[in-house]
Order: structure tokens, then C-alpha cells, then sequence
């Protein structure tokens, strides 16, 4: 049965706008996306769907659908105008082409349909699957040949030389994508990716937002206005989990895509993960890598959901300093991968004693010094550290768990979680005594011990982190 011309352009509509709430999605999870708009005056003939990034490509879509396969892409198609003064399909992707083309970087030009482009077709059939384009394998066929004779058909068409059309080709992206379903099945993922509920109706709500985008001729939405919408239309999965990429001394692949990544590795000096332990210009970490993790957790805040798993390769400093940023008493519940195995904050706690191991008074100033020494003890080395560099500390205090320090004395995150409470209480009980109007922190710890301690970090003077050089210690963030 045919469709009335208004069903098919319904589910018409209905494709093009499900793929625009998958790239609104996108937009949430990629920081690098600018805007996304639907119908885009500024598109030319791709106007159907216009991603613009930062530093990346600019992607320009032009979007077709069909109820059937009996609509195919062939030469008459794109070679016919729709109106008797219009245009064809082929002359307004080439006008849009070279208005653009010389963007820097070049941009992307893409036809999406579910349509099947015509296996016979003399050019189309030298789609190549790989580029998605028809210039590499049309270049070398010659004038006499099926290509050939309509390359120059397609070059007078255009009002172009057939070298120029070449060009116009190597570029022009043709992809043949699944129908509604499919894209429904990509926007789900991109949904769950960017902390979305992904339920039935979450998918029509989307695609609604987006709809209306077009219906109010609203324009390019940024990713702010895209956060802001989906909150509005009660789209954010509160029960769910954000995954927050910390990229410091390395950028590791890790299978869960993060909905907010903070990348600094090359601040660092270094050419590897283990040579990358200070800055370049010690100031970064304060100009720069303190107010961006500020913002990134802004990003998160935006989200409205208070579940988030940290991944990514960072030192203890930084691993203390994301808890401190992302604490418990905002209601903000923190997991991380230890040995493959997850330790979350919301664990119960075990009773367990944050033991005092070792206490000097230094006598050097008025400021607190408290090494944390989990895996082994770092007591010794701390103070010859704090006497040599005359640092401003009046008392120097070593903690460690009950049955001391060793690479197995943290179990799990219960031992964790606990041990966190237990010398956070204990820290401020001598803060309190000593009136300090500062402390300086060492690490020797499991990363999710130092990630549970900074999410419990509370009531405390600025703090002062530093990191270990192998032989020494230099300073890294002051967390107030």
C-alpha cells in the first residue's frame, strides 16, 4: 500500500530528527562539539544537519529517507530538480561544497539515506566502502567509458571543468545508513554514554526537543542549551552513573566512554607515564589544572545525577584532589577501578583505626605535615624531606592502618571508606590542638584510598599536596 505523501514525509521528518537527537546526545559526551542545529540556513544543501566543532572537522549532513526500496540515489535522482526553476539535488550539494570547502580544517559533506544507491549506475557503483566516495575509483576511467561519458554529463550538469568535479567527488561523502530503528538503537547508546535515561519514552522526548528545534527555528544548540533542555524534559537517568576521564600522566583506552574528560598529559614533562611526574611550569597547577577540574565538575553538576566513576591514569595527588572536588558532603558517591575490582564511596564503612605511626615535633613553623602510609611507611623520608627544605612545620604526623603499612593492608573499599573517616577525624582532632593554619600531605597509598580520602576531606585548612620524584618530593596543588 502507498503512503499518503503526508505519512511519508512524517516518517521523513522522523528520521532526520532522530538522527540529530543521537548528535545532540554526541554533543554531551564530546567536548569538541560546538553546536548541533537541525535545518541550518547557514547548511546550504546539507542544512538538514550541521555539527560544528572547536578544533575538528565541521560536519555538514544532507539527510533523505524512503518508506521502501523502491526510491533508489542514481543518476536521474541527483541530477533532476524538484521544481521547474529549481535546482537538482547534485547542484545544491556542489554549491554547498564550495562555498565551504575551504574551511580550515576541511569540512565533512555527507549524504545519509536509507536509500540504496543504484548498484548500476555507471559512477555510483564505484562507491568506495572504505572513503565512502566516488572520486578515487571514477579519476583513472576513461573519456570512452560507461564513467566516463558520465563524468563529463555530470561536469556539464555543474557547469564545471571535469577535473573540478573530481574534487567536488573526493569529498562528497555518500552513506547508506539504516532506517528509523536503527538510528533509535544508536541515540540509546549515546543517551546511556551521556547519562540519559534510555527508556521508550526518554527516545520520543528526544526526538521531540529536537523537533522542536526546528518547529521554533531555533537554531545551532550548544552543549550548555542541549544539558539544559534534556533536565527540562526530565531526560537525565538519576539512578545512573557518569564516567569522568581524569587524563594526567597518560591516556589510557578504557571501554566506558566518558561524559566529561580532563586531559592535561602535556603539560607534563615527559615522554611516558612514568617519566610524567612534574609540570613544566609548576604555576599549571593552580593556572590551570585546578580551575579546569573546577569547571569539568561544573559539567558534571549539569548532568543532575551524583553517581560518578573516575577512570584514566593520574597520580595520588590527583586522585586526592578529584575526591576533594567531588565530596561526600554534596552528595556526590565516587567509584574507581582498583585491580580490576570497583570501590565505591558508598560502601559500609569497616571499623578500622586510622593508626598513628609516627609523631615529631619539628619545630620549623606553625603548619601540619601528615604523611598517609598505607602501602609502606614513608615517616622517614618525609621528615628528612621537611628538615631539608626548612619547610614552615611545627609537627609532623605519620598515619598508617592498624596492622601496618604493606601492599595488601587495604583490602577493599569498606577498609577504604573507613580508614578515610577514621583519619580525617583524626587529622582534624590535632588541627584543632595545634592550630595550624595549614597542612602539607604525602601519599603512600592504593589510588582509591587516596580517592576516598580527598572525598572525605572536610573542615581542614588549605592543603598543600606533594608528589614523590623517587628521591624527593616537590609540591604539587593547594586545595583550600
Amino acid at each position: 500500500m502507498t503512503l499518503p505523501a503526508r505519512a511519508a514525509a512524517l516518517r521523513g521528518d522522523d528520521y532526520q530528527h532522530i538522527i540529530g537527537w543521537y548528535w545532540a546526545c554526541r554533543a554531551l559526551t564530546d567536548a569538541d562539539i560546538t553546536s548541533v542545529s537541525i535545518e541550518d540556513v547557514g547548511g546550504g544543501a546539507f542544512d538538514d544537519l550541521v555539527v560544528l566543532r572547536n578544533s575538528g572537522a565541521d560536519c555538514y549532513y544532507q539527510i533523505k529517507s524512503s518508506n521502501t526500496d523502491e526510491t533508489v540515489v542514481n543518476a536521474e535522482w541527483l541530477t533532476t530538480a524538484t521544481a521547474t526553476k529549481g535546482k537538482s539535488p547534485l547542484q545544491h550539494f556542489h554549491t554547498t561544497w564550495a562555498a565551504n570547502r575551504h574551511d580550515n580544517p576541511r569540512p565533512h559533506f555527507q549524504l545519509i539515506t536509507n536509500r540504496a544507491f543504484d548498484p548500476d549506475d555507471p559512477i555510483l557503483k564505484l562507491h568506495d566502502k572504505y572513503t565512502n566516495t566516488v572520486g578515487r575509483l571514477l579519476r583513472p576511467k576513461t573519456p570512452r567509458s560507461a564513467a566516463g561519458k558520465q563524468r563529463k554529463i555530470w561536469a556539464n550538469h555543474l557547469g564545471i571543468t571535469e577535473a573540478e568535479l573530481l574534487d567536488f567527488l573526493d569529498e562528497f561523502e555518500l552513506h547508506h545508513e539504516g532506517g528509523e530503528t536503527s538510528w533509535t538503537r544508536q541515540a540509546r547508546d549515546a543517551m546511556r554514554a551521556a547519562g540519559l535515561r534510555v527508556d521508550d519514552d526518554a527516545v520520543l522526548r528526544g526526538r521531540d526537543l529536537v523537533r522542536d528545534w526546528v518547529k521554533t527555528g531555533a537554531g545551532p544548540q550548544t552543549r550548555d542549551a542541549i544539558r539544559e533542555q534534556v533536565a527540562q524534559a526530565d531526560l537525565l537517568a538519576r539512578q545512573g552513573t557518569l564516567i569522568f576521564a581524569v587524563h594526567a600522566v597518560d591516556r589510557p583506552a578504557h571501554s566506558l566512554q566518558p561524559v566529561v574528560t580532563l586531559d592535561f598529559v602535556d603539560l607534563y614533562d615527559g615522554a611516558t607515564d612514568r617519566e610524567r611526574r612534574q609540570l613544566r611550569n609548576p604555576d599549571d597547577w593552580q593556572a590551570v589544572v585546578m580551575p579546569s577540574l573546577t569547571s569539568k565538575i561544573r559539567d558534571l553538576e549539569a548532568f543532575g545525577v551524583r553517581r560518578v566513576h573516575i577512570t584514566g591514569a593520574m597520580r595520588l595527588p590527583m586522585w586526592f584532589a578529584t575526591g576533594v572536588r567531588l565530596p561526600d558532603i554534596r552528595g556526590w558517591v565516587v567509584s574507581a577501578d582498583q585491580r580490576n575490582v570497583e570501590w565505591c564511596s558508598d560502601a559500609p564503612p569497616a571499623d578500622v583505626e586510622a593508626q598513628e605511626l609516627r609523631r615529631v615535633e619539628l619545630g620549623q613553623g606553625e603548619d601540619l605535615a601528615v604523611a598517609i602510609a598505607l602501602t609502606h611507611n614513608v615517616a622517614k623520608d618525609v621528615e628528612d624531606y621537611l628538615r631539608r627544605g626548612a619547610l614552615p612545620v611545627c609537627d609532623f604526623l605519620t598515619l598508617g592502618p592498624p596492622d601496618g603499612p604493606g601492599q595488601t593492608a587495604v583490602p577493599d573499599a569498606a577498609f577504604a571508606v573507613g580508614w578515610a573517616h577514621a583519619a580525617r577525624a583524626r587529622i582534624v582532632d590535632v588541627v584543632r590542638q595545634s592550630r595550624a593554619p595549614r597542612l602539607h600531605l604525602f601519599f603512600a597509598a592504593p589510588a582509591g584510598a587516596a580517592l576516598m580520602i580527598g572525598h572525605h576531606w572536610n573542615l581542614l585548612p588549605p592543603t598543600t599536596v606533594y608528589e614523590h620524584l623517587g628521591t624527593t618530593y616537590t609540591p604539587t596543588m593547594t586545595i583550600s
